[in-house]
């Protein structure tokens, strides 16, 4: 088959990205000619992708999503068999989606009637309104039991996916081979440091500020963050927080990168104190590969660190104090070596890589949904 991917922004760093382009890769190793479409790309992006840039000068998120989406549509009517969104876009075969259910979202009165909610929406009905084709894969209970209430969503229509970790980037063995030596060397962690991790490219969302704040009191730790480009809008955030906290010194952003896996090695904590999470595919991601964590009970995942004992999760609602007990209790290295352990058990021991293939058949063939397979 000739198969569209449509996605706004293609680039390594995101969970959304990476599973883009990782199913792409299924496809076309299974015989299918995969063409990804996105209005722009950012970082290094793996040779072998077919990638085609529909730009759009629309100054607005919500109007370059709508700019893009109608671009999409024009450019692949009639030319594909599939037409796969990554986000929501306009006339999709399939809709791959990792977003929240906006209309069941609360918003005030004047948000109600802006042009950016009325965009939204409308992407939004186009694939979930009850009567479309458009067959919807999910990541999590929480999405579809929102998106069915407020949009009569078929059943047959909707796939909650098993988690999308890749087996390729599992790679535990990179904390014993010299991989984390040269990486915190290259970093310049020093032996007594403790070195945190955050990917992310919402900082506000993903809760850098809250990491921040926490590092205050704590000079011996380090934080790499993972996602954000020197120079960018995000950027200017995060060190003006960084700034107002006295740790701007202490933090590496890092930008765009590929070896994800090795820089989980070089580091001792995953500090991920999301506001929201769909699923927060670095969480798991983070303990296959022995990286204990600290996270929120806000993120999809956030459960699996709970079962396979390799971290921590602060209950809803969030306080500084229930943080900085959390990070309190993974202080000393005997703690967090043991959370390593049991992490990368988990990764041996649970079915935790089936969503990628499973979205790749039912892109093959949606009619599997339907029939109940």
């Amino acid at each position: 088959m000739k198969i569209a991917f449509a996605i706004v922004t293609l680039f390594s760093a995101g969970g959304l990205q990476r599973d883009c382009m990782a199913i792409a890769a299924r496809l076309a190793a299974r015989g299918h000619e995969v063409t990804i479409f996105a209005e722009r790309c950012k970082g290094d992006i793996p040779a072998g992708l077919n990638v085609e840039l529909l730009p759009n000068r629309a100054v607005s998120n919500h109007r370059r999503d709508l700019k893009f989406a109608e671009a999409v549509v024009a450019r692949c009517a009639g030319r594909f068999d599939r037409v796969v969104g990554f986000g929501k876009l306009l006339g999709l075969d399939v809709l791959y989606c990792a977003d929240p259910c906006l209309a069941a979202r609360r918003v005030g009165w004047l948000a109600r009637w802006s042009a950016r909610r009325r965009i939204q929406l409308l992407l939004e009905a186009d694939s979930f309104r009850q009567g479309l084709a458009t067959v919807c894969m999910l990541l999590s209970d929480n999405q579809a039991r929102d998106y069915r209430s407020v949009w009569s969503t078929e059943p047959d229509r909707v796939e909650v996916l098993p988690p999308t970790i890749d087996l390729g980037r599992r790679h535990p063995e990179y904390r014993t081979d010299g991989t984390r030596e040269r990486l915190r060397e290259g970093l310049g962690i020093a032996a007594s440091d403790q070195l945190w991790l955050s990917i992310a490219n919402q900082p506000s969302v993903k809760g850098l500020d809250r990491t921040l704040t926490a590092m205050r009191p704590l000079p011996e730790v380090r934080l790499a963050v993972a996602g954000i480009k020197q120079g960018s809008k995000q950027a200017g955030q995060v060190l003006s927080w960084a700034r107002g906290v006295g740790v701007a010194d202490r933090v590496h952003l890092l930008g765009f990168r590929a070896d994800i896996p090795e820089l989980m090695a070089a580091a001792d904590l995953l500090v991920h104190p999301a506001r929201y999470d769909t699923t927060g595919t670095v969480i798991l991601e983070s303990l296959i590969n022995g990286l204990p964590v600290i996270t929120t009970a806000d993120c999809g995942y956030a459960a699996h660190v709970v079962k396979a004992k390799a971290g921590q999760v602060i209950s809803t609602p969030f306080t500084e104090e229930a943080l900085t007990a959390a990070l309190a209790a993974a202080a000393p290295a005997v703690q967090r070596d043991r959370w390593s352990a049991n992490g990368i058990a988990y990764g041996l021991a649970e079915d935790l890589y089936r969503g990628l293939d499973r979205a790749a058949d039912i892109i093959e063939n949606p009619q599997l949904l339907a029939d109940g397979r």
